[in-house]
């Protein structure tokens, strides 16, 4: 084996964690962005001794990581330099740069508005957010997230909800109680991070001037949240004694710690 494959290959084994974000180049350009899956702070290497990916050769790949994917990174054209490892570590000032030249590619291709997307089942398109810290791509997931939670409500609880309405993701009413719900999509930040910014939404929607608070306040992500977030979100029930409950999508629906209904 080479140098530079077992510099590569040490990388991936031992170097990369679950939560690294990682880039895809191809030529000149990078095509896909991804976040390792896998326990926090821990190797996410694999090998998969069964040889389940070949290459068009018929070469094993059986050296792995679990990647969320996500699939919609716009193609962007941005030279780093040479490099001589197929696997590098990105400084800092690499991942500007490409996060940059990102946004400026998505920014000519058509993305739709926020407003273009309170219709009966949202567009499950891209869209852009700004955060205070940077411009954030929030992509189709988030919509999806949306109309399956709508979809799971109706079919379990028979409740037609509504979306995006006054800024506000989800709301509905169950046995006289007004419910709000606040979707977060964990691409890339993780659930404590997503959680931190749905609290400061939730508050806001329910406590500024003019605007009417809801009975219940559900926060909603596509990822299950960890023990602690779960321990968290129960302090601020008991301690604070706010109306809010942590939910996420599950392989047969959605799950919720500490019951809502």
């Amino acid at each position: 084996m080479a140098v530079s494959q077992k510099v590569s290959l040490r990388r991936v084994a031992y170097e990369m964690q679950a939560g690294d974000v990682i880039y895809v180049k191809q030529g000149p350009k990078i095509v896909d962005k991804g976040i390792v899956k896998g326990p926090a702070n821990q190797s996410a290497y694999e090998f998969d001794a069964r040889f389940r990916i070949m290459d068009p050769y018929g070469v094993p790949w059986a050296h792995q990581v679990r990647v969320d994917w996500s699939g919609d990174f716009p193609e962007t054209a941005i030279l780093l330099g040479s490099e001589q490892y197929t696997v590098k570590k990105m400084s800092p000032e690499e991942v500007s740069r490409v996060e940059s030249a990102a946004a400026n590619s998505s920014e000519r291709m058509n993305v739709p508005t926020q407003e273009s997307q309170r219709a009966e089942a949202l567009i499950e398109e891209a869209y852009y957010r700004e955060s205070p810290a940077t411009l954030k791509i929030i992509t189709r997931r988030h919509n999806r997230l949306s109309n399956e939670f709508c979809q799971w409500l109706t079919k379990k609880y028979g409740i037609h909800a509504e979306q995006e309405r006054e800024q506000v993701d989800i709301r509905f009413t169950r046995e006289r109680r007004t419910v709000l719900v606040e979707l977060k999509v964990c691409f890339g930040v993780g659930t404590t991070k997503s959680i931190r910014e749905a609290l400061g939404q939730v508050l806001e929607y329910n406590h500024y001037p003019t605007r009417n608070p809801a009975d219940t306040w559900l926060i909603v992500l596509d990822d299950e949240p960890s023990a602690t977030d779960k321990q968290f979100v129960e302090l601020l029930r008991k301690d604070r004694r706010l109306p809010i409950t942590v939910g996420w999508r599950t392989n047969v629906g959605f799950a919720f710690h500490s019951s809502w209904t």
